[in-house]
């Protein structure tokens, strides 16, 4: 088939009434995804936002409120907006998760039908367009991230709208550049990395007009028009300069990433925290307040002025490059590689971490790998049978691709790339005669491409397939569940991540204070208390003195283990703080004067449990509402977290 003749029986394709090509793609996409759903929503992930789900929420939270802080946008809002607008709709703020979460099942079932609308268009077949919607409606990272509060799949409905967009072939009106441009314009408000790939459409807008037109003006025209997004921008930028002062449209947080995804040691991956942060930071943002601590450190000056920090980062990247140009070659090249790898980036959560916990995803081999060798054998297949089309497509995979490359090669960033190849990979499976056809002297050469294709992708060099994170994926399911109440899978996730990273700050934390709850609960098995001891004594020896309550939590393990004068010279070290004063109350350990003191500052700590405990077993006061069953049910529990001891005795 020519090129003229499948450009003609693609129009004709796209003329046709009939949608199941489309539609049968979108139902499986949306039944396969809401399966999933349900099964995460019981989950602790599923009940509660993190890490950057929760940033969103309370982004979408400030600007629905008009309550924005008066600085440029460390995020990109894109996401946010539209959350905001969820909540302008009538979702209420507690229900605004679980409707992110809906939206994404919706966006991940347009997306399969766009996803067959390609295929359709560049293969002209409704075979190949089922193939490939099918592939995309199954692929499960697609339903990973769509089963999130991100901004991830969102941007990936822009990026597929623009390029359904694009016209079909030259010669072409306007209207199909300007929405285009309008659509990636979006989808790089959602994510900034989608930016050199809408920089990349006036360059397609010439090149389509340029063998048809001979006039400057008649080439300018596609060009210019492809630049439409840009209004998008200018009301961003009016937006944040409306909000904090100083006009623009790409978030801050780009900078920093830029540097540390380039920087001497990088493996540019995903993103490696340098410095060890205090609990309550880290679990803001590590990123963020790692760029201030060490802009402070590297320059002596305070990391108020944004622009000046980002032009910081921005000069070591750039010094660095110029120095070392073989080096960051050298860092290009590992990155490439990772990113044509099979296995999927850290980004928050390890895929192939929960992919094995979900019943609905586990059993799925479709995988980056499969469509990556499937991909280029449909790439070929189009660069035979329209080669035109072929060359607009690379250009827009390699500009998606050089925007990954220069940050990290994530599967969050790679999305894009996905679907692409999911495009191509149903023209592989399902194209007509695809085999048949193929040109006889092309076919050793397409074989051995193939093969080099499938040994890049499936293969592990360099630690590319790197299960380091997976103690942030316990740890990040650990917090998860001790959000939420589940003291059970807290525990044994943090122990795993213990079991991977045995001074991980924030599993010693979830692991002591877990434990403690489960026994409080009367739910605690024996056989952990091993565990329990071992994260106390762990968590005992790190220096920090920013949870008092629960380094005494922690020496109870010392005491129920026979330790008993470590744990009361902890006790002791702690002094006023009301849970040590309640541990050593119920321990004997206590005069008359800090008897006395502890019933007078009881008050300011009614939920801790061992001031609970040490009130209702010394019968010092009553708590508000709390009735005399349960003050005794409460000192039968002190008796037995404490042991048969006798009523704590005043020393003089």
């Amino acid at each position: 088939m020519s090129a003229a003749q499948s450009v003609s029986a693609a129009a004709r394709v796209d003329r046709r009434p009939w949608p199941w090509p489309l539609a049968i793609p979108a139902v499986v996409a949306f039944a396969y995804a809401c399966g999933h759903l349900q099964w995460y929503l019981g989950t602790p992930l599923g009940q509660v936002p993190m890490l950057d789900e929760r940033e969103n929420l309370a982004f979408a939270e400030a600007i629905f409120h008009g309550a924005l802080p008066a600085e440029p946008f460390y995020r990109a809002p894109g996401y946010a907006l539209g959350l905001a607008g969820l909540r302008a709709l009538g979702v209420p703020a507690g229900n605004l998760f679980a409707a992110a979460l809906a939206l994404g099942v919706l966006l991940h079932a347009l997306n399969a039908a766009l996803v067959a609308r390609l295929a359709r268009r560049w293969f002209a077949d409704d075979r190949v367009a089922l193939a490939a919607g099918l592939i995309g409606a199954l692929h499960p990272v697609f339903v990973h991230f769509a089963t999130q509060a991100l901004d991830a799949t969102p941007a990936l409905t822009c990026f597929l709208l623009g390029l359904n967009f694009l016209p079909a072939a030259p010669p072409s009106g306007r209207r199909g550049w300007a929405a285009a441009s309008v659509a990636w314009a979006a989808a790089t408000v959602l994510r900034p990395n989608y930016l050199l790939v809408w920089l990349a459409l006036p360059a397609l807008a010439a090149a389509s007009a340029w063998p048809l037109r001979a006039g400057a003006r008649d080439l300018l025209r596609p060009t210019g028009t492809a630049l439409s997004g840009a209004l998008l921008f200018l009301a961003v930028a009016a937006w944040q300069w409306q909000v904090s002062g100083v006009a623009g449209f790409l978030p801050w947080q780009g900078a920093y990433n830029l540097w540390a995804a380039n920087q001497p040691g990088a493996h540019g991956r995903y993103y490696v925290q340098h410095v060890s942060l205090p609990d309550v930071l880290a679990r803001e943002n590590p990123a963020r307040v790692e760029s201030a601590l060490l802009y402070q450190r590297e320059t002596g000056l305070p990391p108020a002025d944004i622009a000046a920090m980002n032009a910081h980062w921005r000069h070591r990247f750039a010094g660095y490059v110029a120095a070392q140009p073989l080096a960051w070659a050298g860092l290009l090249a590992r990155k490439t590689y990772a990113l044509l790898n099979d296995w999927e980036q850290y980004n928050n959560k390890t895929f192939a971490f929960h992919q094995a916990r979900s019943p609905w995803l586990r059993w799925n081999p479709l995988s980056w790998g499969v469509l990556f060798v499937l991909g280029v054998a449909g790439f070929a297949r189009l660069a035979v049978t329209v080669p035109r089309r072929a060359a607009a497509l690379a250009f827009v995979a390699g500009a998606t691709a050089a925007s990954i490359l220069f940050f990290y090669v994530s599967d969050r960033f790679r999305l894009p790339l996905a679907a692409l190849l999911a495009v191509l990979a149903g023209g592989a499976l399902a194209a007509p005669g695809f085999w048949r056809t193929w040109p006889r002297p092309r076919r050793l050469a397409l074989v051995a491409i193939l093969v080099l294709a499938a040994a890049t992708t499936f293969s592990n060099f360099g630690g590319v397939r790197d299960r380091a994170p997976f103690v942030q994926d316990h740890a990040l399911l650990a917090r998860a569940a001790q959000t939420v109440g589940d003291d059970g899978t807290a525990f044994a996730e943090a122990i795993a991540a213990l079991a991977l990273q045995p001074a991980h700050p924030d599993a010693l934390r979830i692991a002591v204070a877990a434990y403690f709850n489960q026994l409080l609960a009367g739910h605690a098995h024996p056989a952990d208390e091993a565990g329990w001891l071992a994260a106390s004594r762990q968590f005992l020896a790190t220096p920090a003195d920013d949870a008092p309550a629960l380094r005494a939590v922690a020496a109870l393990a010392l005491w129920r283990a026979g330790d008993r004068p470590t744990a009361l010279a902890e006790w002791r070290r702690l002094g006023a703080n009301p849970a040590a004063l309640a541990a050593r109350l119920l321990a004997g350990d206590t005069t008359a004067d800090e008897r006395v003191q502890f019933a007078a500052q009881i008050s300011s700590a009614p939920n801790e449990p061992l001031v609970r405990l040490a009130t209702a077993r010394a019968g010092l006061a009553r708590q508000p509402g709390l009735a005399d069953a349960d003050s005794a049910s409460l000192a039968a529990l002190a008796t037995s977290v404490f042991g048969d001891l006798s009523q704590p005795r005043a020393k003089p």
